[in-house]
């Protein structure tokens, strides 16, 4: 819990499995054109941050042989208003487009991170007071 402590004080979003670790959900994983992705959601701890966002980081499990593995990092809008590419890595956007618009089709999408969200602040109260 040192490390949360230590990414809160200086406000770096926390990933959701690091807090809760659960080895049946730590990532979410999809496949996406024959590519399986594997996607980690973080979140802002600080109580007093309105924010309203998730950190979503992209991770495609199966690089092709010889490549290293490609991701993108975005910040996903937790009223289903969008998002902003925070590192797009070699992906280009109208790709990430696609693979967020397949990611986030489902509507309960919104729904689990928003409900990971609320865990998130008040596991930051919790540990804050």
């Amino acid at each position: 819990m040192q490390a949360v402590l230590i990414k809160m004080a200086k406000g770096i979003s926390v990933c959701y499995s690091e807090v809760f670790p659960n080895p049946n959900d730590d990532y979410f994983h999809f496949v996406y054109i024959g590519k399986t992705y594997l996607v980690a959601d973080s979140y802002c701890m600080n109580p007093d941050c309105t924010c309203q966002e998730a950190v979503l980081n992209f991770v495609q499990a199966y690089p092709r042989e010889g490549k290293k593995a490609d991701s993108f990092m975005i910040r996903y809008k937790l009223n289903g208003r969008g998002y902003k590419i925070h590192d797009h890595g070699r992906f280009t956007r109208r790709e990430i487009k696609a693979i967020v618009m397949h990611f986030t089709a489902d509507t309960t999408m919104l729904e689990i991170f928003n409900e990971r969200f609320k865990q998130m602040k008040e596991k930051a109260n919790e540990i804050l007071s």
